[in-house]
């Protein structure tokens, strides 16, 4: 059975065990308990998530998102956590942890999914959904250099309704079911074809 690893932010833990068992028979699918944050988060946790993995190398195929973290504005900073240029720089520095670290997989990036404008003055660590689409055009052009494909959840997030979400930036049982589904299908395609 083909082993697949999860990794990424908030967005990824509400959608996780959906894909687990929308996966189940076809892959093992192991994700690490920890949010994986900001990219530069990401990257530094790399190796560790892969020994807690085990067998890092029969790992077939990498999901992974990053870029909530980095979008938002902290403590109502006027800039952003992460720089959009420095986001990028971070992700490419990941990404070649990941590709060394688990060395045989496919690895597949997912965009940052849009938040509920409607809450958007209750949000904490506010961001914009023309923010994360900055942002996810920064990585979109990496990963297009990079030869990686991309899991495009921010357009599926575009036609989520109010009640999709939890609160201003988290999906509820309905959304992150809606996400794990295009996640699994997209893991599904790539493993017909390792």
């Amino acid at each position: 059975m083909d082993r697949v690893v999860l990794l990424g932010d908030s967005i990824r833990l509400g959608y996780e065990a959906d894909v687990k068992a929308l996966l189940r028979g076809r892959a093992e699918v192991w994700s690490p308990g920890d949010n994986c944050r900001f990219a530069g988060y990401l990257y530094v946790n790399v190796p560790a998530w892969a020994r807690e993995c085990g067998r890092p190398e029969e790992v077939a195929l990498v999901h992974w998102n990053s870029g909530h973290w980095d979008s938002a504005h902290f403590d109502d900073s006027p800039e952003p956590f992460t720089a959009v240029e420095e986001y990028a720089a971070w992700l490419l520095r990941a990404h070649r942890a990941i590709a060394k670290h688990f060395p045989r997989a496919r690895i597949v990036f997912a965009t940052t999914t849009l938040v509920d404008m409607t809450r958007y003055p209750a949000m904490p660590n506010k961001r914009s959904n023309a923010e994360i689409g900055a942002y996810n055009q920064a990585a979109i052009r990496l990963m297009d250099s990079l030869g990686v494909p991309i899991n495009d959840l921010a357009a599926l997030s575009s036609s989520f309704p109010s009640s999709c979400y939890a609160d201003a930036v988290h999906l509820n049982e309905q959304g992150n079911l809606a996400l794990a589904r295009q996640v699994a299908e997209v893991i599904g395609g790539f493993l017909k074809g390792i």
